[in-house]
Order: C-alpha cells, then sequence, then structure tokens
C-alpha cells in the first residue's frame, strides 16, 4: 500500500507543478500577494515550536494507567466500530502513515517550482514555518489537544498487548489526531497559496485543487484508524483544524497587505483631573 502512496505523491506534485505554470492569460499578480515580516513572525514561530517542544515531553510523560480498566462500551457508537479482532495490521499501517506524514510536510516546499512564486520564497517559506507552529501549538499546548484532553487511543483497549495490563500515559493522547492536522497543514497552505497566486482560475478548477489537498490528510487518517491510534473524530477534528491552519495564515497575511495593515502597537494616554487612562490598538 505504501508504495502506491508514494506514486500518487509524485503524480500530485507533477500536476501541481504542472497546473500552476504561468498562463497566457495574463493572471500573473504584478505585485506582492502577502504582507509578511520576516525576522518577528520568524521568531515568534520559533518560540512557539519551543513551547510545543516542551508541551511534547509534557503529554508523552503522562502516568501510565490500567487499560483493563478501559470499556469499548463507553465509546461513543460512531467510533466503537473501527476495533478489530487484533491488532496485527498496527506496524504496517503505522509506518504508511508516517509516508503521508512526511509528504504532507514536505509538499509546501514544491511550490518553489513555480516560478513567481519562487521569487517570494522566503515570506512563503516564513508563512509555512508559522503555520506548522500554529499546529503545533493547537495540538500540544492548548485546551483541545491532549493537554487537557485525556482520551485513549483504540490500541489501549487491548490490554493483552501490554505485559502487565498498563499502557503507557501517551496512549491517553488520542485527541487530536496531531498527523492529520499537520499533513493537512501542507497540503492545504499549498492549494492556499497556489490559488492566491491565480486570482483567475475558475471555480472548477479550485475545487479539484482544493479535493487534491484533502486526499494525503485523508490518506493519513484513515491509516491513523487502521493502526489503532485514532478514533475517526479524532482525524475528522485534526482534518478541520489543519485545514484551517493551512488556509488562514497565508488568507490573513492576504488581508494585512490588501489592507495595508503594516503595523501593529499599544499607545496609551492620560487624561482629566480624574486620572484616566487610555490604551488604545492601532493598525
Amino acid at each position: 500500500m505504501a508504495r502506491y502512496f508514494f506514486l500518487f505523491i509524485a503524480l500530485f506534485l507533477l500536476s501541481l507543478t504542472a497546473f500552476a505554470q504561468p498562463s497566457s492569460g495574463g493572471d500573473e499578480p504584478t505585485e506582492k500577494i502577502y504582507r509578511v515580516k520576516p525576522l518577528p513572525e520568524l521568531g515568534a514561530a520559533a518560540v512557539g515550536l519551543g513551547v510545543t517542544i516542551y508541551a511534547f515531553q509534557k503529554i508523552n510523560g503522562k502516568d501510565r494507567f490500567d487499560a483493563n480498566a478501559l470499556d469499548r462500551g463507553d465509546v461513543p457508537g460512531y467510533d466503537r466500530w473501527i476495533f478489530p479482532d487484533n491488532t496485527n495490521r498496527i506496524s504496517g499501517a503505522s509506518g504508511a502513515s508516517d509516508i503521508g506524514f512526511y509528504a504532507g510536510i514536505g509538499l509546501p516546499f514544491a511550490l518553489f517550482l513555480h516560478p513567481t512564486i519562487r521569487k517570494d520564497w522566503f515570506d512563503i517559506t516564513t508563512m509555512y514555518v508559522q503555520a506548522q507552529a500554529l499546529n503545533g501549538l493547537l495540538y500540544a499546548a492548548t485546551p483541545i489537544g491532549p493537554s487537557v484532553i485525556d482520551r485513549a487511543r483504540p490500541s489501549a483497549y487491548y490490554p493483552d498487548s501490554f505485559d502487565d495490563g498498563s499502557a503507557p500515559g501517551k496512549d491517553l493522547n488520542g485527541f487530536f489526531s496531531g498527523h492529520v492536522s499537520t499533513t493537512a497543514t501542507g497540503t492545504f497552505f499549498v492549494a492556499k497559496v497556489l490559488s492566491d497566486y491565480h486570482p483567475h482560475w475558475t471555480g472548477g478548477q479550485r475545487a479539484l485543487l482544493y479535493g487534491a489537498a484533502s486526499i494525503p490528510p485523508l490518506y493519513v487518517a484513515v491509516q491513523r484508524v487502521r493502526a489503532l491510534r485514532h478514533f475517526p473524530s479524532d482525524t475528522l477534528v485534526g482534518f478541520g483544524i489543519g485545514a484551517a491552519v493551512g488556509v488562514l495564515t497565508p488568507h490573513i497575511h492576504k488581508r494585512w497587505q490588501e489592507k495595508h495593515r503594516s503595523s501593529l502597537g499599544l499607545s496609551g494616554g492620560f487624561t482629566g483631573d480624574a486620572g484616566v487612562a487610555g490604551v488604545t490598538l492601532t493598525f
């Protein structure tokens, strides 16, 4: 199965490259698409990545728990159906999901095959690092991820697979799927940037583009479920979060450019005998 996915990724890259080449229709942008402040934004992304790494150590260091205490009957019906009779398929499916995961991370760099986008490579790279830093933070360091939510992975419902029936604490990191969200961040980032650099593409072309961007994270989602690392709902949430981050990161920079919001600052004042102070947020 993995070799077929390698073939798909190769074909996907080639189709994106051909699809994105400058046309003769004059739809190439004549000015910058995004407003990016590389140094402060990369600095903020570096801090975010640092926090994410620290948070990963915390969530992977959770205490072991008794897998025998888990009851499949407590799993919602829309997730319960995925339990197989045995765990024989875990290794192969887990490896296949990693292939899609790393392909999704690397896919945005194929954007630089496009000559116009290549000229803005530093801005594009800055935005992509930001997007993945935000995705990592949402997973590892916010209340919507395993730093607060303890959800046992499907594999933990097989206590016989553990020597003493005690599952590792990291098996409580089932919600949401970081593999899927990271993959979706990469592929939807590609789709959004290509779309922004080709403003005259039709709705059908954009639908095809975003449909293609959905395939790698959906593949990863299926494999993560088959590997008993996540329930379907975990992967669905991961898909939505990753797609939103991948699209909104360049979109916000595009809107920033369009509205010329080139600065963000705070100003304060002190007026009147009563000593009224004010703070103003300016763009």
